[in-house]
């Protein structure tokens, strides 16, 4: 399929290049009907031959058979315009963007090889008729060949290498997707079922009960939400602050952990990714005071500048040791993974992440997006 980027460039240029070209000839070969003639023909018979095989809405253009006939056509009459006139080797570079823009791999190395055979041989039409003419027509033509062909191959190496980047790309958003859904409700239904189990009461029991029964529901409305969207469900209808509020007053109500929540600044809107990855950001930090921090107070906080928008979470648990955490490799039920995903994650939008923490200090988990 072609890259829509190419759909005028392989519209207009062609024209546009036989079209100069044309006028070319007419300025410098008028009078000279014999060679003239021939030439307009030729450049009308390629004109025409585009217009047909690709610019007309047929369906089949697109097939593999079509692509070999058209392409065939045109190297032909590209060469036969060369033959006549030098200076039409220029047209090659319609050919040359047909080549590498219609033709499949590996048959695109035929297309572009016989587009620069013509390339060459105009680039030695002025060569002599002798021996040491032909050996020079044979080596501009050969290094045509190769330099093209490289190109194409080249070319090829680069879009492979995006594909693969891409694709690792899109496995790393999955996977903090997943994690920001799946993962941390999981964990928070698994805290609240143990709690159920260890509760003094019937009443304290059935309160984490409803609580895990709410995380799972959470949790799955949040997965077909990301599977469809990938958008969180909570910035729909709400702008960020307004999510990050109710986000602390539900995270409090059911841990029992005070929030103290903050907004500060002008409140400038944000993109759609950086709302995401802020809020995301704030969950994954306030799942780990959860896990991990037995704290007894969590500080939220959200400022706005003309320089960008600042998150902070901090807390007054027991910290840890980031240097500890960063030689060795994380373990999912640490919540290491956690702290790889938040900075992936603000990275992905150009911002920055900070995590402040002391063993028995508590820890402070600091994101900064650009404006």
């Amino acid at each position: 399929m072609i890259d829509p980027r190419w759909r005028t460039v392989l519209t207009y240029a062609p024209y546009l290049v036989l079209g100069m070209l044309a006028a070319f000839a007419v300025g410098t070969e008028w009078g000279a009907w014999a060679r003239l003639v021939p030439v307009l023909i030729l450049c009308a018979a390629y004109a025409a031959w585009v217009l047909v095989m690709r610019n007309l809405p047929f369906r089949w253009r697109d097939r593999p058979l079509a692509i070999g006939v058209f392409m065939a056509g045109a190297i032909l009459l590209n060469l036969a315009l060369v033959l006549l006139q030098g200076y039409f080797g220029f047209l090659t570079i319609a050919t040359f963007t047909f080549a590498y823009s219609l033709v499949e791999w590996p048959w695109e190395l035929f297309a572009v090889g016989g587009t620069a055979i013509v390339a060459g041989l105009a680039q030695s039409s002025s060569f002599g008729p002798d021996l040491l003419g032909f050996i020079g027509r044979v080596v501009v033509v050969a290094i045509n060949i190769v330099i093209m062909c490289g190109l194409s191959w080249g070319l090829l190496i680069a879009q492979r290498q995006d594909e693969r980047a891409a694709t690792a790309a899109e496995r790393a958003r999955l996977a903090r997707e997943i994690h920001d859904t799946l993962a941390q409700r999981f964990a928070g239904v698994v805290t609240q079922l143990q709690a159920a189990e260890q509760a003094p009461d019937d009443a304290a029991r059935r309160r984490h009960s409803d609580a895990a029964i709410e995380l799972a529901r959470d949790g799955l409305a949040e997965a077909r939400r990301s599977v469809q969207a990938l958008r969180p469900a909570a910035l729909d209808a709400m702008r960020l602050n307004d999510a990050l509020r109710n986000l602390a007053a539900s995270w409090s109500a059911r841990t029992g952990i005070p929030v103290d929540f903050g907004v500060s600044g002008d409140g400038r809107t944000l993109s759609t990714d950086a709302e995401v990855a802020l809020l995301r950001t704030a969950q994954e930090a306030l799942a780990n005071v959860e896990r991990h921090a037995q704290a007894h107070r969590v500080v939220l906080t959200l400022r706005s500048d003309a320089a960008g928008t600042r998150l902070e979470v901090r807390d007054d648990g027991r910290g840890f040791d980031p240097a500890e955490r960063h030689e060795r490799i994380p373990q999912p039920e640490e919540g290491g993974y956690g702290l790889v995903a938040m900075r992936e994650r603000i990275e992905s939008v150009a911002g920055a992440l900070v995590v402040d923490s002391r063993p028995g200090h508590g820890t402070a988990v600091r994101a900064e997006v650009p404006a």
